[in-house]
């Protein structure tokens, strides 16, 4: 099968959406199925036309940056002479998927939409800019679409751009054969990180504001001075994270490693004693964090919000906090780190649930509605 997946971000850029669109395509790459990846120029020094783990990759020069939406030139154009048996387009932003939204539509083309999120921007001045794209940009995305998926069923319950349809509940991958428990490898982190004898708490994701760190960095003021946060990951809030810590006198308590090799990630992870999810806006409706910690056997706190709380068994793989709320994210790290027995048997029970989150799972899943929209059973 010929797919085309279109993301306006895509490796080497960080984040979720970019991370699910690689680890498909990797895995439908080796199925021996034929996938291009139309994405932005963002940096000038990337290749504009390269093969990356099979998938071939097809860097769209850009207008402009606007809002952190890369706006291409000429997508359509560069698009018109391929021939593709599915088109998969992900939003948001919704520049990558709406400017072939018509082009697709008139040439009978199947097209699948994963629409990952709301774009909740909580600013007075862009605020309605962003509803009035909602309206007219993202309506049309999805009505041109043949099949509109969306991650979660709390998600889309709650999502007023696709509450009025049907769509099909697919979740986010996670290339779960990287991450699994390995007790030596844990102790062996925690040697390297001079971490024996703390009990561990871990943040991995972009350091932006929605992400919650900052509500995560303030309930260590109410834990024990044997916990330890490890952040990982970098952005724009980066700064302001750290004058947080230095305000809250948590440097002796707060390790903000920055981002990390993909080769130690799972080190890292197997580390931690839990991993934190605290987000707190609409434009997180899921975690890939979550399903990598699962994976290698760490309990996850993630925070009580659509989506996102859908990804684990209250309970079972971990606990659901109030987001915004750095007194009830502190009182459950403390309620799951005081039960050791419960601990461990989270640990047990996220390794099971991470395997319904793998990439063979959800790419499975993925070419059965590649074959429905077209008629095809490859």
């Amino acid at each position: 099968m010929r797919i085309a997946q279109l993301t306006p971000f895509y490796s080497p850029h960080h984040g979720g959406v970019e991370s699910f669109v690689r680890d498909i395509s990797v895995e439908l790459v080796k199925r021996g199925h034929d996938v291009t990846v139309f994405t932005s120029k963002y940096d000038k020094s990337l290749r504009q036309d390269e093969v990356m783990e099979g998938v071939r990759v097809i860097r769209v020069p850009l207008l402009a940056t606007v809002l952190r939406t890369p706006i291409p030139r000429g997508l359509t154009k560069i698009m018109a002479g391929w021939d593709f048996d599915v088109v998969h387009t992900h939003t948001p932003p919704p520049t990558f998927a709406y400017m072939p939204a018509r082009q697709m539509e008139k040439a009978g083309m199947p097209t699948v939409v994963t629409y990952h999120c709301d774009s909740d921007i909580p600013s007075r001045l862009t605020s309605p800019f962003v509803r009035l794209i909602d309206r007219f940009v993202t309506r049309r995305i999805i009505d041109s679409a043949t099949q509109v998926l969306v991650t979660t069923r709390t998600y889309s319950s709650t999502s007023s751009n696709v509450w009025k349809i049907t769509p099909e509940i697919v979740p986010v991958s996670a290339d779960t054969s990287r991450f699994y428990p390995d007790g030596a490898d844990r102790e062996k982190t925690r040697r390297k990180f001079h971490l024996s004898g703390r009990r561990v708490i871990l943040f991995v994701g972009r350091l932006v504001r929605h992400k919650g760190v900052q509500y995560l960095i303030e309930a260590m003021r109410y834990l024990d001075r044997e916990c330890m946060l490890l952040v990982v990951g970098d952005g724009d809030y980066s700064s302001s994270l750290k004058r947080l810590v230095v305000a809250h006198s948590l440097t002796d308590r707060v390790m903000l490693l920055g981002d990390v090799p993909d080769s130690i990630l799972p080190s890292i992870y197997r580390a931690a004693d839990i991993a934190v999810v605290p987000s707190t806006s609409r434009l997180e409706a899921f975690s890939i964090a979550a399903i990598e910690s699962m994976a290698s056997g760490t309990p996850v706190l993630v925070s009580n919000i659509p989506g996102v709380r859908e990804v684990i068994e209250e309970g079972r793989q971990g606990m659901r906090s109030e987001p915004m709320d750095p007194r009830d994210i502190a009182d459950k790290l403390k309620g799951m780190l005081s039960d050791g027995s419960l601990l461990k048997q989270m640990g047990e029970n996220g390794v099971q649930r991470a395997a319904g989150f793998s990439s063979s799972s959800v790419t499975s899943t993925m070419l059965s509605i590649y074959g429905r929209v077209t008629g095809s059973d490859d």
